[in-house]
């Protein structure tokens, strides 16, 4: 019997193992360290098909071995290569399906290039077509990105970045950002049956949450890319985010008052409450701390309030505390402790605020500092 089920063992791991998809890859990019392979969204979408690797580069040549369990569609991974202990620059976004056997990372004599190249015709054909119909509008995001950041360069050089800088960046960034949704669900229109389409939308909702366009775009998917594991999971997360919309009641987390954990989550009454989900270690999240301590000090006497979620590890709780000292925080932090009820809201992008009104309905998403200064000094004249 022993020798039975050794067997039987023997054979399921087997069969495991020859699941494997092996690659070999050619770099023409140097690497100081080990390369380093991730998939590039949240492994909920990966059918158990996600991985954490890395592969030592060794004349210009390694292999990595990619999951294949289950798979009903190609999966997009990336590349890093470590800088310093804590920076890393990514690769180009790339597929891996079963047929894919070969990779080169980079550009013969360019270096620092890190595009990603692999041989299977079939998914290069998709990508292509999908990069084809957004080439104008990424030459748009390109052009917008060089001038923002030879923007900045030069801020910091004569004294420092301004909060007008940022509050138009963002504002851009903003109508970038809808613009590409309108182009996505253009191209889902006559190209229902696109794997890297399904794979943009995932990027999309990841990035901004719910969006009544990302709705629409998914139900124009043809029924057998609805099949595959992967959209039945995006469905489900867009279903369950829902709940965001602009115009309905904000939800009760389950969280519970930083300072008195007894404390369960209370939206105050004000005539407009901003709700901000934000962790001690998100840049972006601490680079609008003074603004909102501004806003907040101005507007508070007047009816407006703050609400702070903040989604820390447990092993950063004192780091949390002492964020909110240094920057003396006045309005109320709760803690959703290890992210996980933000995580089941699918927000994963921080900083991520709603704006309410008096009754505890959303009328905005995402408001920029600058946006919300405009609409509460409209609002209280």
């Amino acid at each position: 019997m022993k020798k039975f089920l050794l067997s039987v063992l023997f054979l399921f791991n087997l069969c495991c193992f020859g699941q494997n998809i092996k690659v070999s890859a050619k770099s023409f990019r140097p690497f100081k360290y080990k390369v380093l392979v991730a998939n590039a969204f949240d492994e909920k979408y990966y059918n158990g098909n996600q991985i954490v690797d890395s592969a030592a580069v060794v004349n210009d040549l390694f292999e990595i071995v990619f999951p294949n369990r289950n798979s009903d569609i190609p999966y997009p991974y990336r590349f890093s290569d470590r800088i310093t202990t804590s920076s890393f620059y990514q690769s180009s976004l790339f597929f891996v399906n079963p047929k894919t056997k070969n990779i080169i990372l980079g550009k013969e004599n360019q270096p620092q290039n890190f595009d990603v190249f692999t041989d299977e015709n079939l998914t290069n054909n998709e990508v292509l077509k999908f990069e084809k119909y957004f080439e104008n509008f990424n030459l748009e995001k390109e052009k917008f990105q060089k001038t923002a950041q030879e923007e900045y360069e030069r801020l910091e050089k004569n004294g420092g970045v301004s909060q007008e800088f940022w509050d138009n960046y963002q504002t851009s960034e903003k109508k970038l950002s809808v613009k590409e949704d309108s182009i996505l669900l253009n191209f889902v229109k006559t190209n229902p049956n696109s794997f890297v389409a399904l794979w943009k939308l995932v990027e999309k909702f990841d990035r901004n949450a719910y969006s009544e366009i990302y709705d629409e775009t998914f139900n124009l998917l043809s029924s057998e890319m609805k099949s595959k594991q992967t959209a039945e999971t995006l469905r489900l997360a867009i279903r369950q985010a829902s709940i965001f919309q602009i115009g309905k009641k904000f939800p009760s987390p389950k969280i519970k008052n930083l300072n008195s954990l007894k404390n369960e989550f209370k939206i105050p009454k004000a005539k407009y409450i901003l709700i901000d989900f934000w962790f001690s270690h998100c840049k972006p999240c601490l680079d609008q701390m003074p603004n909102y301590v501004e806003i907040y000090s101005k507007y508070q006497p007047k009816g407006f309030e703050i609400v702070g979620i903040a989604t820390d590890k447990s092993k950063f709780k004192k780091n949390l505390e002492s964020t909110i000292e240094k920057f003396k925080i006045p309005w109320n932090n709760y803690w959703d402790e290890n992210g996980k009820q933000s995580s089941e809201w699918t927000i994963t992008s921080f900083p991520t605020n709603y704006l309410l009104d008096e009754k505890g309905n959303i009328i905005a998403k995402n408001i920029s500092e600058m946006e919300l200064s405009n609409l509460l000094n409209e609002k209280f004249k």
